[in-house]
């Protein structure tokens, strides 16, 4: 009997990609007018309220503008020639920074409690995750399952389920987050470090030390992404 795990779906990112694909298509061009509110939220069959989620995205990022009465629209700003490419990059940005933000506000509890809660096993699971993120190819077919396998072994070591769940469900965002820096030169050495001064704290048992280790490898990531973003811009 084969029995698929069941994965956290995000109704918004659906309506993100839906866009995408509209832009793509050529059916959407910066300028042109967005269907209502509620022709959008009948035709993708969700709430106003997620529909809302989703253009909050957009909207942070300048791809659509609201006019007061006049309704929502593409924006004209992006260059013809790299509309369909900024879009898209800056969608995936958006989304990667808002996981950024509430990383440091969930992961950092999880590594406290792993620092508290890790038994040797445990340790020995994150170490082995670990080095096997060192060997990671960014050639393969499959370059981030290591990084996954590793912040789950921490999240495991909390032996709180649903903290397990809460990485699990945003492992997708992590892939991207991952693609997007690890093949900026020098950046896998740095991050390889960052992620073993993380488990040199859960070894010695030091929430606080943790908490400090993985606050820096965010603010990493973060200066990464947008310092990506600026050199391609």
């Amino acid at each position: 009997m084969t029995i698929k795990k069941i994965k956290y779906h995000r109704v918004y990112e659906d309506v993100i990609e839906q866009i995408e694909s509209l832009i793509l298509e050529g059916n959407l061009a910066p300028g042109d007018v967005l269907p209502t509110e509620r022709e959008l939220a009948q035709a993708f069959g969700i709430s106003r309220g997620t529909l809302r989620e989703a253009f909050r995205i957009l909207e942070r990022e300048g791809l659509i503008e609201t006019r007061p009465g006049g309704g929502r629209f593409l924006s004209k700003n992006l260059n013809k020639t790299e509309d369909t490419k900024q879009i898209i990059e800056n969608i995936e940005r958006a989304t990667i920074i808002e996981l950024l933000e509430a990383r440091e506000i969930f992961e950092t509890g999880i590594v406290e409690l792993a620092a508290i809660r890790a038994t040797e096993q445990d340790i020995a699971e994150i170490e082995s995750a670990l080095e096997s993120w060192g060997t990671i190819d960014t050639d393969s077919d499959d370059p981030v399952n290591p990084d996954q396998a590793f912040h789950l072994s921490i999240a495991k070591a909390t032996h709180n389920v649903v903290l397990v769940n809460l990485i699990d469900l945003h492992m997708d965002l992590l892939q991207k987050t991952l693609v997007k820096t690890v093949e900026i030169p020098g950046r896998k050495a740095e991050v390889y470090k960052e992620h073993f001064q993380i488990v040199q704290a859960i070894k010695e048992k030091d929430p606080g030390k943790a908490k400090e280790a993985l606050l820096y490898h965010i603010s990493q990531v973060k200066q990464n992404i947008l310092r990506k973003a600026e050199s391609n811009g």
